[in-house]
């Protein structure tokens, strides 16, 4: 849900300055809050820590005149994504297996069915093991562009970074 904010950050920073585009980005942000909350009737928790995290990052790089705090936000949601997939893979009760049991009614019926088979609960379970460490190469990765690359190229390593992740982490756990 942050790609929004954070690419309206990179264009307002390259058109105009720093303050205006952290508080472009923040505007979208609620905005963003404003039609989830009207479109589903409520928030979810990821929505929430991701705006706060604009919040409080957007903030610093005002307080502080550098766009390099703003630019670590995805870096920081990655590092908490990523312990919160490790943690819950660590204790048995992998993430993905537990938000299946918990949505997986949301789906079509032949997919509930499929959802609740032996293999793809393993499978769901090797997803969140391989998750975790992607989601911590992506912090990395990220926090790297943050400061070797442009705002765009940040962008892209941002953005870009995570679909590529996700989806090697997703194909290697279905082998």
């Amino acid at each position: 849900m942050d790609f929004v904010p954070l690419l309206v950050f990179v264009v307002v920073d390259s058109l105009s300055n720093l303050r205006r585009a952290v508080v472009w980005a923040l505007a979208v942000a609620g905005l963003e809050l404003i039609w989830e909350f009207w479109t589903f009737g409520e928030l979810d928790e990821f929505s929430i820590v991701s705006t706060l995290l604009i919040l409080v990052f957007g903030g610093l790089s005002l307080k502080y005149d550098n766009a390099l705090f703003i630019k670590f936000k995805p870096v920081v949601l990655s590092l908490f994504t990523a312990l919160a997939l490790l943690i819950t893979w660590g204790l048995g009760k992998p993430l993905l297996v537990t938000a299946m049991d918990r949505y997986g009614q949301a789906l079509p019926a032949q997919f509930q069915q499929l959802a609740h088979q032996p293999h793809m609960q393993q499978i769901l379970a090797r997803a969140t093991l391989y998750l975790g460490f992607g989601f911590l190469l992506h912090g990395g990765v990220v926090a790297w562009a943050a400061l070797r690359l442009g705002n765009w190229g940040w962008l892209l390593t941002r953005s870009g970074g995570a679909y590529l992740m996700m989806f090697v982490a997703i194909w290697l756990a279905a082998l």
